[in-house]
C-alpha cells in the first residue's frame, strides 16, 4: 500500500508527498471543501487505484469508490487550477510556493515504478510532540 501524505492545508490549494520505495514525489489537489465535486480535494481514506487511459489522461490511475465522487485520477499537474478533484503529481514542492513542479518527469517514473493496480492510502500528516 502507498501512502499520499498529505502536509498543507491552503485556501488555494492542498499539498502531499508520495512515497513509493526510496523515491518521495510531491502532489497538490483543490483545498478541502467538504468534497464539493469538481472544486474540493477527496476525503482521507483507502482507495484501490486501477490503470485508467483517455485520449486526455493517458496511462494514469483512477482512485475507486470515492465518496460522492467519479473519475478522480492521479495525472500530471503543477497547479491546484489544473486538477478538478483529481491529484496531480509533481518531482518536488515550488520554493515557497503552493504547487508542484516537473509533474511531466514525475508521471513518467510512476509509470515506470507502479503497477497496474494498487492501494492509496490518502492521510495528514500528525506531528510527533515530546
Amino acid at each position: 500500500m502507498l501512502t499520499l501524505t498529505r502536509f498543507a492545508y491552503g485556501s488555494e490549494a492542498t499539498l502531499g508527498r508520495l512515497r513509493v520505495g526510496d523515491r518521495t514525489f510531491y502532489t497538490v489537489e483543490r483545498p478541502w471543501l467538504g468534497n464539493k465535486p469538481f472544486e474540493s480535494c477527496i476525503p482521507e481514506g483507502v482507495y484501490l487505484c486501477d490503470s485508467y487511459s483517455s485520449a486526455k489522461y493517458p496511462n494514469v490511475w483512477e482512485l475507486q469508490e470515492v465518496p460522492g465522487r467519479s473519475k478522480i485520477l492521479i495525472h500530471t499537474a503543477n497547479y491546484a487550477s489544473d486538477v478538478q478533484g483529481c491529484i496531480g503529481i509533481g518531482s518536488a514542492q515550488a520554493p515557497g510556493g503552493w504547487w508542484v513542479i516537473q509533474s511531466r518527469k514525475a508521471m513518467q517514473e510512476l509509470r515506470d515504478m507502479l503497477p497496474p493496480e494498487f492501494e492509496l492510502n490518502v492521510t495528514h500528516f500528525i506531528p510527533e510532540y515530546p
